[in-house]
């Protein structure tokens, strides 16, 4: 029988399946780092990407907040200016109030009878004196007055006999309080 000497054949194949192997586990290694330095690199760019996006939401957040600023300086603005236009009507009823009251007062008094001498206004009493031929003058004065929807609390100060020009009269000072939304 003839014997072959497959030795250096198996040799040869080992070799072969090592050295296959081998290749097999460096282009593994290359590969696997290949896919490492693309995911790298997209990820690097998912980074940048969204560094970017950031920047430019801040630059808007920048810009919002600076419109947030003149918002608010606008409604410091709008309070400022509402309480002067409250002052202003205010100033206004306050101006047309003495005219108004005057104009009621010449339907109060009694004509050919008496006469005012002094008044004097506040927001919320009303000082006058006079002269009256008599009493009973001076009290439907008062009572015109305590009809009248413009005052409260009509309250006679004084009331004085006087010689003016010859004639008795009476000298007389009633204050009354100025009725709630007049």
């Amino acid at each position: 029988m003839i014997r072959i000497n497959l030795l250096p054949f198996r040799a040869a194949r080992s070799k072969e399946n090592i050295r296959r192997q081998v290749s097999v586990f460096l282009l593994s290694i290359v590969l696997l780092v290949i896919v490492l330095v693309i995911a790298n690199g997209y990820l690097a760019g998912q980074v940048e990407k969204l560094e970017t996006r950031l920047d430019g939401l801040n630059a808007e957040i920048k810009v919002y907040e600076e419109r947030a600023r003149q918002v608010e300086a606008f409604k410091k603005e709008l309070e400022e200016l509402n309480q002067k236009i409250d002052v202003v009507n205010r100033l206004k009823s306050y101006r047309k109030n003495p005219p108004e009251l005057l104009a009621e007062l010449t339907e109060i008094v009694v004509p050919g009878r008496m006469q005012l001498s002094r008044m004097s206004f506040s927001r919320t009493q009303v000082s006058m004196e006079g002269l009256s031929m008599d009493n009973e003058t001076i009290a439907v004065f008062m009572r015109r007055l305590e009809r009248s929807e413009r005052f409260s609390s009509v309250r006679l100060s004084r009331s004085v006999q006087q010689v003016v020009q010859g004639v008795d009269m009476k000298n007389f000072q009633i204050t009354c309080q100025v009725a709630e939304g007049n």
